[in-house]
């Protein structure tokens, strides 16, 4: 079984993901640091380098081989939901979207601009624009959406295993 946390930058799907998998004794798995590992750049270096295609190719390409494992807790980059190949492939696990108030969202990405490609020059409106045109592309390929609001991580992660252990 492996579950995996989409969402936003700035949802907490990192944070959540890390304590869900000590939580659960599986391996965590953070796609975008993977990602970063295979190139052995940051991302905003790949956007540079190679470009944001080539990210995507890369980042759907780890998913592929992620899809074949097991007990895994997985974190997704943001854009994880723009390919409709990735969004069949999270369908079929048990995938949570972590939904977040646009603000908080922002503020936090912001703390991590330089890290975050997409964020450059950003603006909260232009953020807001960005979530829009993906939040229903996050709730059709998740099996369970979780508000975030002001919960700790801690208070995350047990939503997520009493979740879980509703659903078995």
């Amino acid at each position: 079984m492996n579950i995996f946390l989409i969402g936003m930058m700035g949802s907490g799907k990192s944070s959540v993901g890390y304590s869900l998998s000590k939580h659960l004794s599986n391996t965590f798995y953070d796609l975008d640091k993977e990602v970063e590992k295979r190139f052995n750049l940051s991302i905003r270096d790949i956007f540079i380098e190679y470009g944001e295609d080539l990210f995507r190719n890369e980042e759907n390409k780890l998913l592929k081989e992620i899809d074949l494992m097991s007990n895994l807790v997985v974190s997704t980059g943001g854009g994880i939901v723009l390919s409709e190949e990735n969004c069949m492939i999270l369908k079929k696990h048990k995938t949570y979207f972590l939904e977040s108030n646009v603000e908080d969202m922002y503020e936090r990405a912001m703390k991590r601009e330089n890290d975050r490609p997409l964020l450059k020059g950003m603006d909260i409106t232009q953020f807001k624009n960005l979530y829009e045109k993906r939040k229903n592309l996050y709730v059709d390929s998740a099996t369970t959406t979780i508000n975030v609001g002001k919960k700790s991580i801690e208070d995350l992660t047990i939503e997520i295993i009493e979740n879980e252990k509703n659903i078995i």
